[in-house]
């Protein structure tokens, strides 16, 4: 059923969103500010999960954990670069890329919303990084045949600073602060809310002149995510229809829920505008998954 709590998230992410883009100079101090938010993002997720014993929980159910891996970051890219190949042709490896990322820093805050383990949700979220340079690059030389040089150095310290900084700053709020962190909680997810709002207004105010200046190609690859989304959460609502609900919720928001920002910085590095128009504007159908999500899931 459709909450208070889901409006309000899609009223902040797609208003944030138009005030990027139409307002551009407003959204000028916040230009830089977007990792710095997907970091407060994890920090918040952290403060109640023993970073200690993520991976030994994760490694409790070793073939779950395996199997959400292997899905996401092989068979997941795989099939949807098939599908556009055929149905939509020039949109393959975009889809390709976007399919094919980790697991995104989000998850964990959805998986609040959705009742899914949180605990599990942020093992998929370290290990589907740790393993992101490892998979994309040959899929992407493969499948494209296109290069796709992702220095392993840089990887590990964008992973550092992104993942595992927030981790080790939540759990030492935690055991030091215990009144701050119960204040964090308690305020989690309005907090969140302003992470969410003034990432989205810090990347799309640097897209601004280019959707402005085509939305024409903007539209159309807004419209080509959210086909990828539908056939997404069609085939993952299919299989994972007969599995207890709690697991049913993880594995979705852990396979639904890509590192979209994660494959926009991708593409504009090593790619063109058209992918990196494709990761820009997945964000619209991104969020708008939380309006299908629940029936098609059944999520509570």
């Amino acid at each position: 059923m459709f909450r208070k709590k889901d409006a309000i998230l899609l009223l902040t992410s797609y208003g944030t969103m138009a005030l990027g883009i139409f307002l551009p100079q407003l959204a000028d101090p916040l230009r830089y500010a977007p990792v710095g938010f997907v970091m407060l993002l994890l920090l918040l997720s952290f403060l109640a999960i023993d970073v200690r014993g993520l991976l030994t929980h994760a490694l409790k159910a070793p073939l779950t954990t395996a199997g959400l891996l292997v899905v996401k970051t092989v068979l997941m890219p795989l099939a949807m670069y098939i599908l556009f190949h055929f149905a939509w042709p020039g949109y393959e490896l975009a889809a390709l890329l976007v399919a094919g990322a980790s697991t995104a820093v989000l998850a964990p805050f959805f998986a609040n919303l959705f009742d899914a383990d949180v605990v599990l949700t942020a093992a998929v979220v370290i290990l589907s990084s740790l393993l992101l340079p490892f998979t994309l690059p040959p899929l992407v030389w493969g499948l494209a045949g296109k290069s796709m040089q992702v220095g392993l150095l840089p990887m590990a310290q964008m992973l550092a600073l992104m993942i595992f900084v927030p981790a080790l700053l939540g759990r030492a709020c935690a055991r030091w602060t215990p009144g701050t962190t119960q204040w964090l909680l308690g305020n989690s997810y309005p907090l969140s809310l302003l992470a969410v709002g003034l990432t989205n207004i810090g990347v799309f105010s640097r897209y601004s002149e280019y959707f402005l200046k085509t939305p024409q190609q903007a539209l159309e690859a807004m419209a080509a995510g959210s086909v990828m989304v539908v056939c997404l959460m069609a085939l993952a609502g299919w299989f994972l229809r007969r599995m207890e609900p709690v697991l049913r919720s993880t594995s979705l928001v852990c396979l639904l829920f890509p590192n979209y920002i994660l494959v926009l910085a991708f593409s504009c590095q090593f790619f063109g505008p058209l992918e990196a128009t494709f990761a820009a504007t997945y964000s619209v159908p991104f969020f708008l998954q939380l309006l299908f999500l629940r029936k098609v899931g059944g999520l509570r």
